[in-house]
């Protein structure tokens, strides 16, 4: 057995597996940038990634389907809690 031939394939199957691994982290890299590229515009209207199409309510806006109303934005009202709770974060959690 040649050592040099043996040495050859070694780098060769070295490259194959960090070819591959490259391959692999770009593609996850991009299908996460992917997910995260429809995000609510600063008026408050609701973006989503189209599914073959917008549903009822939305209208395709770039690469991204928006909505026509805005979202609803949650009360600023105070909440109260029952006894033996306060409210934390909008939610009422047990005293500690």
């Amino acid at each position: 057995m040649d050592p040099t031939r043996t040495l050859r394939d070694h780098r060769i199957m070295v490259r194959i597996v960090a070819a591959l691994l490259a391959a692999s982290v770009l593609c996850t890299a991009s299908m996460a940038l992917a997910a995260n590229a429809c995000r609510p515009t600063r008026d408050g209207k609701d973006r989503i990634d189209p599914a073959g199409g917008c549903p009822s309510g939305y209208f395709m806006r770039g690469a991204c389907c928006e909505s026509f109303n805005t979202m609803s934005q949650p009360s600023a009202a105070v909440k109260t809690c029952p006894a033996g709770t306060v409210a934390n974060l909008g939610a009422c959690v047990a005293k500690k």
